[in-house]
Parts: C-alpha cells; sequence; structure tokens
C-alpha cells in the first residue's frame, strides 16, 4: 500500500496501526435490520475477509447478553427486556458463522460491552486492545447505522482516531435514516466509503 502524507487519510497509516471493528453483528441485530441488515453483514464478511489478508487486526464488537444493564440507562426496563428475550432464543444471540472470528488471537478478537452500551470502543478491554496494538486508523462496519456505527465513529473522531465508515457494510431500519446518517452526520467527521471504494484506496 502506497501511504499519502496526510494525516487525516485513512490511507497514510500502515496496516500495523489499522483495524476494521465489526460491531454488533448478531442475529438479533441483523434481524431488526431485516434486508439491510443481511445486505451490511454480506459486505463486512467480504471486508472481514481483504482486511485479514492484509494483516489489519480485525476487531468484533457484540452485546454481552449475559451482562447486567447499567442502572443509569433510559428506557433500562425496555433494554432488559430485550436482553431477557435473546437470552431465551440461544440462536438470536449469535454472531453468523459468515462473519464469526477466527482463532488466531493476533489477527481477529472479539470484545464484549454491557447491555445499553452502544459505543464498540468503550469498553475497556477494546480501549486496551486499541492502545496496545498502537491503533490509529478505524474502519467501521457493523448494526445499526444510527445505533453502534454512530454511537462508535463520533467519539471516536473526538478521541483522534482516524474514522472510516464503510457504508454498505452498515445499515438501519429504514434507508432514509441510514443515508441522511451517512451524508449528514457521519460523512461530516469522518470518511464515508462503500466496501469497494475503501479497497481500491488502500490498493491504489
Amino acid at each position: 500500500m502506497a501511504t499519502t502524507q496526510d494525516p487525516s487519510s485513512p490511507f497514510s497509516y500502515p496496516a500495523s496501526q489499522t483495524a476494521l471493528l465489526c460491531l454488533d453483528f448478531q442475529n438479533f441485530t441483523i434481524n431488526i435490520c431485516a434486508e439491510a441488515g443481511n445486505a451490511a453483514l454480506a459486505n463486512a464478511a467480504k471486508l472481514r475477509q481483504w482486511a485479514l489478508s492484509k494483516n489489519i487486526l480485525v476487531i468484533h464488537s457484540i452485546i454481552d447478553v449475559n451482562g447486567t444493564v447499567p442502572p443509569t440507562t433510559k428506557g433500562r426496563a425496555r433494554v432488559e427486556g430485550m436482553i431477557a428475550g435473546i437470552r431465551a432464543d440461544a440462536e438470536s444471540g449469535k454472531v453468523p458463522s459468515s462473519i464469526a472470528a477466527g482463532d488466531d488471537k493476533s489477527k481477529e478478537v472479539v470484545t464484549f460491552k454491557r447491555p445499553g452500551i452502544v459505543s464498540g470502543i468503550k469498553s475497556d478491554e477494546c480501549q486496551a486492545i486499541l492502545k496496545d496494538r498502537g491503533i490509529k486508523n478505524l474502519i467501521i462496519s457493523g448494526l445499526s447505522t444510527s445505533g453502534a456505527v454512530l454511537r462508535t465513529a463520533i467519539p471516536a473522531s473526538d478521541d483522534g482516531y482516524v474514522v472510516s465508515v464503510i457504508s454498505d457494510a452498515c445499515g438501519d431500519r429504514t434507508t432514509e435514516l441510514h443515508e441522511t446518517l451517512m451524508v449528514n452526520v457521519l460523512g461530516s467527521r469522518g470518511h464515508v466509503f462503500t466496501t469497494q471504494e475503501f479497497v481500491k484506496g488502500w490498493e491504489k
């Protein structure tokens, strides 16, 4: 990969300082986003394989369905009810095999967040991984755009990370909400690419 001299560009950083985030790709979130969820999953799975081939760290951030909801969470009863439903259906909390992490933890790791915590990088575990690996450049995929993606991307940009959101590897309940966030919100704080655009830019 030929790097640029622009510190705000995701193509200025080597693979060793880059991580692909796969946020909340669990069966229940995919089902909530319906067709958009399945489309995002398919693109994120391709992106994961590409990242691994380039020695880019892949971080899977998923909701710990056995965790407790923080008492300060707004709508705590609703969140607890949702988590109880997921616990009652073991399949709903699983990560599909097409994107599930492999066994080589030097290339791919799984981090868990408490239910009610939306950001994919705020857990102590994830923060430690990012620091220990010297990560400065984040590629974000996940569900939903208005949930984990938004709440991860904006704070990450404030924390000094270069953030790239992969639009077709994210999804939401409605196309309108997804597109509005990509164009008017996420695009103003970070980079927005399709899977093909990002890969082409990296390999250019």
